[in-house]
């Protein structure tokens, strides 16, 4: 019993020397952010007109390319509709076939008119 006694304190001890690590870490965090924040805030207006530029090409280039993307899309879909009327009907051939031997069997016994 005493063992387990002595586990639960060294448990306990782990954990509080492990928080204090975790205090300390956090002081350091909290020190180096609030030291780099004039300059994070300096680099982020400083990047605002390179962002500006960037999306103005970015949407420049968007602009010619979309033209060219409805064309393919609308080709994709002419396509796949194609594809999906052929689709069901290739399995259809076979009975359509033997529509076509009855027709013509029925129509050679037919007796011809005089």
């Amino acid at each position: 019993m005493l063992e387990l006694i002595a586990l639960a304190g060294l448990l306990v001890a782990g954990l509080a020397v492990v928080s204090i690590v975790g205090v300390v870490f956090f002081a350091i965090k909290v020190l180096f952010w609030a030291i780099f924040l004039p300059f994070r805030l300096l680099f982020k207006l400083l990047w605002i007109p390179f962002g500006l530029v960037t999306g103005a090409i970015g949407l420049a280039a968007g602009a010619a390319v979309l033209p060219i993307l409805l064309v393919v899309g609308l080709a994709v879909v002419v396509l796949g509709a194609i594809a999906a009327v052929l689709a069901l009907l290739i399995p259809a051939i076979p009975f359509v076939l033997l529509g076509f031997v009855v027709w013509a069997i029925v129509k050679a016994n037919r007796p011809a008119a005089a």
